[in-house]
C-alpha cells in the first residue's frame, strides 16, 4: 500500500540499506526533497555511499513505514559522529567551499557537484539544529570573509525561507545562490573587507558589476536553474530602485533575491570589519525596520525577526540577575531564550557555562542585548550548545 501520510520528518538513510555495487532500495532525497539517487540505481563507490549517509533522506511514504525501526541511532554512530557537533560541520563546509571555489572554470562539473553537495549539507544542518546554525552565523569567525559570509547567508536564507513557507525546491535554489552570489568577485572580496579607505571609482565599478560576472561564471559552468541564476543576478537590487546592476524596483525583484539581499545586509552589519566594529543585533534590526517597505521587503523582514527572535541564537545578553552570556536557544517566539551564562553577577567569569532558561518562572529574565563579549572566545562554541568539542 502506498502510504502518503506525511510524518513530521523523513527518516534518515540507514547504513544496512546501502551496499556498494548494489541497487538502492528506494529513492534517496536531501533535506529539501531534492532527488539524490533514484530507486534501482547502482551505488558506484564508497565515497558516494558516505555522501548519501551524510545527507540522505527517505521519501515520506518510506519514512511513514519506518517510524518504529530505530535505525537512526546506528546511522548516527557509524556515519554522522561529526554531526553531534554542528560547529565542526560548519568548519567542514567552510573548508569544502574554499576548495570548491578553486574548481570554477577549471573543472566545472566537479565545481557544480561539490556545490550541490554543500547545499544539501547546509539543509541537513539547519533541519537538525537551527539554533546552532544561527549561532554559528552570528559567532563563527574561523574563515576569511569570502568563505564565512556566503555560508552564513545560506544558513539564514534557509531558516528564514522555511519560516516564510518558501517551497523546498525554491529554498534550495536560494541556498545555492547564497553560496555563489559573490563568485564574480572572489579575488577582491577579502581585500575589500580589510580595506580601511573608501572605495575608489574602479573598485566601485567592480563591486556593482559583480552580480553580472557571477551570473556569467555560473552560466559558463553549466548552471541551468533559472531561480538560482535570477537570485544571483538580483541580490543587490533594492525595492526603491537604488540597487545594482539594473536598478530594478519592487516586484521586478524576485522573492529569493529579496531574501538574500536582506540576509546579506543584516550579516554584514553584525560582522566586525577592520574599519568599524560590528553593529549590535538590536540596532541592526532597528535600522532595517526603518527601511522596511522602502528598501527591504517588509514581509521578509518580519520573517527574519520571527525566525531569529528578539534575542537571536549567538547574541550576547545581560540578565536581570546581573549575569551575562550567550543565547543558545531562541525559546518560544524568541522572547524567552536559553542563555549560557559566561559572566557571573559579581563580574567574574564562570569556570564553565551556567544555563538559564528564561521561560521558567524561577529563572532570571533578559534585561538587554549587548555587544558580544571577548570572553566568548575562551569557550568552544560547541560546548556552549552542549555538543562534544
Amino acid at each position: 500500500m502506498n502510504q502518503r501520510a506525511i510524518p513530521t520528518k523523513r527518516a534518515t538513510v540507514q547504513p544496512n540499506d546501502l551496499v556498494v555495487g548494489k541497487p538502492v532500495p528506494y529513492d534517496i532525497e536531501d533535506a529539501y526533497g531534492h532527488l539524490l539517487l533514484r530507486r534501482g540505481s547502482i551505488l558506484r563507490s564508497r565515497e558516494q555511499l558516505e555522501r548519501l549517509l551524510q545527507i540522505g533522506r527517505t521519501p515520506y511514504h518510506v519514512a511513514a513505514g519506518r517510524e518504529d525501526t530505530g535505525g537512526i541511532s546506528r546511522r548516527r554512530e557509524l556515519a554522522l559522529a561529526a554531526f553531534r557537533n554542528p560547529f565542526d560541520l560548519i568548519y567542514q563546509i567552510s573548508r569544502a567551499l574554499q576548495e570548491t571555489f578553486k574548481w570554477v572554470g577549471e573543472d566545472n562539473e566537479r565545481f557544480l557537484r561539490r556545490l550541490d553537495h554543500l547545499a544539501s549539507r547546509i539543509g541537513d544542518l539547519v533541519e537538525r539544529d537551527a539554533d546552532a546554525a544561527i549561532g554559528a552565523a552570528h559567532l563563527d569567525e574561523a574563515f576569511a570573509y569570502s568563505i564565512r559570509h556566503p555560508i552564513r547567508q545560506a544558513v539564514l536564507c534557509d531558516v528564514v525561507g522555511s519560516q516564510l513557507g518558501i517551497p523546498d525546491s525554491e529554498r534550495r535554489s536560494i541556498v545555492l545562490a547564497a553560496l555563489s552570489a559573490n563568485i564574480g568577485m572572489l579575488e577582491t572580496q577579502d581585500r575589500l573587507a580589510q580595506q580601511t579607505t573608501p572605495l575608489d571609482a574602479n573598485q566601485r565599478r567592480d563591486l556593482e558589476e559583480h552580480p553580472i560576472r557571477s551570473v556569467e561564471r555560473l552560466s559558463a559552468a553549466g548552471v541551468e536553474d533559472t531561480t538560482w541564476i535570477q537570485v544571483v543576478a538580483q541580490h543587490h537590487e533594492r525595492l526603491d530602485g537604488s540597487g545594482y546592476p539594473n536598478g530594478l524596483r519592487k516586484d521586478q525583484i524576485c522573492r529569493g533575491a529579496r531574501l538574500l539581499s536582506l540576509a546579506d545586509t543584516y550579516l554584514a552589519m553584525i560582522s566586525n570589519r577592520v574599519y568599524r566594529p560590528a553593529t549590535a543585533v538590536r540596532e541592526a534590526l532597528l535600522e532595517l525596520m526603518d527601511q522596511s517597505g522602502e528598501i527591504y521587503d517588509r514581509d521578509i523582514l518580519s520573517g527574519l525577526i520571527q525566525t531569529i527572535g528578539i534575542y537571536p541564537a549567538g547574541s550576547f545578553v545581560a540578565l536581570d540577575s546581573g549575569e551575562r552570556g550567550v543565547v543558545i536557544h531562541r525559546g518560544h517566539r524568541g522572547a524567552n531564550p536559553v542563555v549560557a551564562v559566561l559572566i557571573k553577577a559579581n563580574g567574574q567569569p564562570t569556570a564553565r557555562p551556567l544555563y538559564r532558561d528564561t521561560s521558567q518562572t524561577d529563572m532570571p529574565s533578559v534585561a538587554s542585548l549587548e555587544p558580544t563579549h571577548q570572553l566568548t572566545q575562551r569557550f568552544q562554541l560547541a560546548s556552549l550548545w552542549g555538543y562534544d568539542s
